[in-house]
């Protein structure tokens, strides 16, 4: 009797917290109707699809928006037995999600794919791209609300899943071989971490991670085994990141891939990890106290900066150096993590927005270099700054915004992680927080040379016979306005948060006010 009256409860606490999904159920919908109308036409509906598309993320933003006016009244209502947390940490990174969602499916319009033996296929014209897209948004919006065990791991898989498809989405030998190590990799990570997932589980007896007894199970396991079940866990986490030693796949796929799937790798997987790890990390270390899991942090926060600025100052391929970038970024965003307080979570919030906005236009702006030279070579870029005076300047701000400096937005978003990380350094006074600290500021350093690679081919560089030869085919009218108007539209908020940084910092502040 004492069971049914249990499971009847736990049901209606189910059926309650159903309206907390509406974001998710939006994807979902989304996903179907694509997929229904790219088998019943079969036709090339780029149009179609850029429209439904649009609208999805206009219904999964009013659910948004709704959920976090209710969060100011109802914050206690438990959420599918709080196997979910839905909070404004939460629902702020998904709308990040849609947000690059909705940048990236403009910059697949009429963006080509493949080689020139499969027809040049065009991504807006491919259903399975957009369905790609929205699996890999659905399971970050998991992501970031989990606080179960099993729902952590479903919600990586789907990510990972959906991203092993987008990464030979250029249907050619080379595309095929990054997405065959991504795969490998992945899969690798992903055992690793369900191995650690399982050893939490037996450790405390419990999936869920709020649980009393989750953390007293862990604090009384020996160390060696909570060392090791926390160690394979964070191993998916670090993956997703692509932080040292997990990163060798993402140059290759970056490389592999069309310019907006890069993009989208560069954004999503690494925000979701990171608010992953926000809302998991202290609850692992805490309960296992004899885990140095701010020593192992710090170690590869340190070598992913080191990693990540050293192999990107030799790459010539604009995709690829971003990539490393990305890796670097990440060592970075491991910093806010390190530091386990309010104001490293505000950090951390703050360069994820601004690197989202960072990233987003450095691809975009690849995406117009490479319709005018068609290459993403960046010595074909040289003498492209005069001749096209907005993408110079635009690019100029967004590699300036890379590197923390000012007066763009990447500045205060450095300024806030290393301020946190100081701060923490003088209250603790630990000595590994200093060396974070100081190879942090030398990585900044590191990162200025290859950051202003582009824009030294762009102004400096006369352009060459082959390189006047290459810009022959401008794009279409439209595309060229469309192209300008997103780049206009991405370069404001790097200078605008730059100069009103707390408009940003008041959203963030409610977040905070509630962690």
């Amino acid at each position: 009797m004492e069971i049914t009256t249990t499971l009847a409860n736990d049901l209606r606490i189910i059926l309650r917290s159903t309206t907390w999904l509406w974001p998710e159920v939006v994807l979902v919908v989304a996903i179907v109707v694509i997929l229904l109308t790219d088998l019943i036409f079969r036709k090339k509906l780029g149009l179609l699809f850029i429209t439904l598309l649009v609208f999805a993320i206009v219904a999964y933003a009013f659910f948004l928006v709704q959920q976090w006016n209710l969060l100011t009244v109802d914050e206690t209502l438990p959420r599918f037995l709080n196997t979910l947390q839905v909070d404004r940490l939460a629902i702020y990174l998904k709308g990040l999600f849609g947000l690059t969602l909705l940048m990236v499916g403009l910059m697949g319009f009429g963006t080509r794919s493949g080689s020139k033996q499969v027809g040049f296929e065009r991504l807006d014209q491919i259903g399975e791209y957009y369905i790609m897209l929205l699996g890999v948004v659905l399971g970050a919006s998991l992501m970031v609300s989990s606080l179960h065990l099993l729902t952590i791991y479903l919600a990586i898989e789907l990510v990972s899943l959906s991203s092993y498809i987008l990464a030979n989405f250029n249907f050619d030998r080379k595309s095929a071989e990054a997405s065959l190590k991504y795969i490998l990799y992945g899969s690798a990570a992903s055992g690793l971490m369900l191995y650690g997932l399982s050893l939490l589980y037996g450790l405390t007896g419990t999936l869920l991670l709020t649980e009393p007894v989750f953390s007293q199970g862990l604090s009384e396991a020996p160390l060696l085994l909570s060392s090791l079940a926390i160690g394979f866990t964070l191993v998916g986490f670090l993956f997703k990141i692509s932080a040292v030693p997990f990163h060798v796949w993402a140059p290759d796929i970056y490389e592999g891939v069309p310019t907006p799937i890069a993009a989208f790798f560069s954004v999503v997987p690494k925000i979701a990890g990171i608010g992953l790890l926000l809302r998991v990390a202290p609850l692992l270390f805490s309960a296992a106290s004899g885990f140095p899991g701010e020593w192992l942090l710090g170690l590869i926060a340190m070598v992913t900066m080191i990693a990540g600025n050293v192999a990107a100052l030799h790459q010539n391929n604009a995709q690829r150096m971003l990539a490393y970038s990305s890796i670097a970024h990440s060592g970075f965003l491991l910093v806010g993590i390190l530091v386990a307080n309010q104001w490293g979570s505000y950090s951390v919030l703050f360069y994820a927005t601004t690197y989202l906005c960072m990233n987003l236009a450095a691809f975009w702006l690849i995406k117009l270099f490479e319709a005018y030279t068609g290459t993403k070579h960046i010595p074909d870029y040289r003498g492209l700054g005069l001749r096209f005076p907005l993408l110079g300047i635009a690019t100029l701000i967004v590699m300036v915004a890379l590197t923390g400096l000012p007066p763009t937005a990447g500045f205060t978003a450095k300024l806030l992680i290393f301020s946190s990380l100081w701060d923490c350094y003088q209250q603790t006074q630990e000595p590994q927080l200093l060396y974070v600290f100081v190879v942090g500021l030398f990585n900044t350093v590191i990162a200025l040379f290859y950051y202003l690679k582009i824009p030294y081919y762009l102004f400096f560089k006369s352009s060459t016979d082959s390189t006047e030869s290459a810009v022959l085919t401008l794009p279409e009218h439209s595309s060229q306005f469309l192209g300008k108007f997103g780049t206009i539209l991405l370069i404001i908020p790097l200078v605008v948060l730059f100069f009103k940084s707390d408009w940003l910092m008041a959203i963030i502040s409610q977040i905070i006010s509630v962690l």
